[in-house]
């Protein structure tokens, strides 16, 4: 999303790396029309052992990889995400007055922020405002990532942030084409977003650092989460966007990653809902190349999702 080393891409590869303190996720996908994608490579690794450099250059070898665009996705320490009023001015000028509304929004300053925005759809009545998000990044992240990346990766191209990395594996899912509801879980956050055929239309992130999902595996004890609390907000969501965009009512929500983790949950949370749950299958919608397993992992996922990002030519 951020950068001005985009490129044409031809090849229907892209590569896409989330650095890491602890570990970094590496992702390679080729695109394929009429066809699924073709998964060539998700993982993770041990970030102290490894340097980005070294990924590129050992993945990024055969004729197919070599010119394939690459992605970075940003640390979610260094953005800020904001849905603001979208500003009447011409496109030109909307990062400069998108700049303005958020200066006050941010908790870093705005001359050390790098600036961009990404439309919502248009609200169903005219009555409704119309929204826009603003995404803050700290321009030290970006050019600390611009720094890797540009000098070693020919294809280099983007900076992405992660809840757009999600929002390109939910537009993946076959229920994208009704309306979806997916629900990706880290390690004391979860980002529920809500796709229509391709068109992000709610994204939250919601906070679960008092209590883990990994707390509904310990027997010994009562599960900690409170999963009425997850289910309240996940429903607030649905009501949001049937009611702002005029939709049809959300009837799946496809939990991520299918993990131990989310298995245990997945039923507490179905017996909170109304709808169906789903777990996400990502072997169902890719097709695997030889030898590859896919790594259920935070920072893979992320990769994953960033490895599809569409191209500008793309609709």
């Amino acid at each position: 999303m951020i950068g001005p080393w985009r490129k044409q891409n031809s090849s229907g590869w892209r590569a896409a790396l989330v650095p890491a303190a602890q570990e970094t996720g590496l992702a390679f996908v080729c695109k394929r029309k009429g066809e699924r994608p073709l998964l060539q490579h998700c993982g993770t690794y041990p970030s102290i052992e490894i340097k980005a450099e070294h990924v590129l250059s050992a993945m990024i070898s055969g004729r197919q990889l070599a010119r394939a665009p690459v992605s970075a996705v940003v640390s979610a320490d260094d953005y800020q995400l904001m849905q603001v009023e979208a500003p009447q001015v011409a496109p030109g000028e909307m990062r400069a007055a998108i700049r303005w509304k958020v200066r006050d929004l941010i908790s870093f300053p705005l001359d050390e922020a790098v600036i961009d925005t990404f439309d919502l759809p248009e609200p169903a009545r005219k009555t409704q405002t119309k929204m826009v998000f603003a995404l803050a990044a700290r321009s030290t992240a970006v050019q600390r990532l611009a720094g890797l990346f540009a000098p070693r990766s020919r294809g280099f191209d983007v900076i992405d942030i992660p809840e757009l990395c999600l929002r390109n594996l939910s537009a993946l899912l076959p229920q994208d084409q009704a309306g979806v509801a997916f629900l990706a879980f880290g390690q004391d956050f979860a980002h529920l977003l809500i796709t229509c055929r391709g068109i992000l239309h709610v994204m939250r992130r919601i906070d679960l650092s008092r209590a883990t999902v990994a707390d509904v595996l310990d027997l010994d004890a009562a599960p900690q989460l409170d999963v009425g609390a997850l289910a309240l907000e996940l429903q607030r969501s649905l009501d949001y966007y049937e009611n702002v965009y005029d939709q049809p009512p959300i009837s799946e929500l496809v939990l991520a990653p299918a993990d131990e983790r989310v298995r245990a949950l997945a039923p507490a949370l179905a017996r909170e809902t109304s709808v169906n749950i789903a777990l996400f299958e990502p072997e169902r919608l890719f097709e695997l190349a030889d030898g590859v397993e896919i790594d259920p992992r935070w920072n893979a996922l992320i990769a994953l999702g960033a490895a599809l990002r569409p191209d500008q030519t793309e609709a």
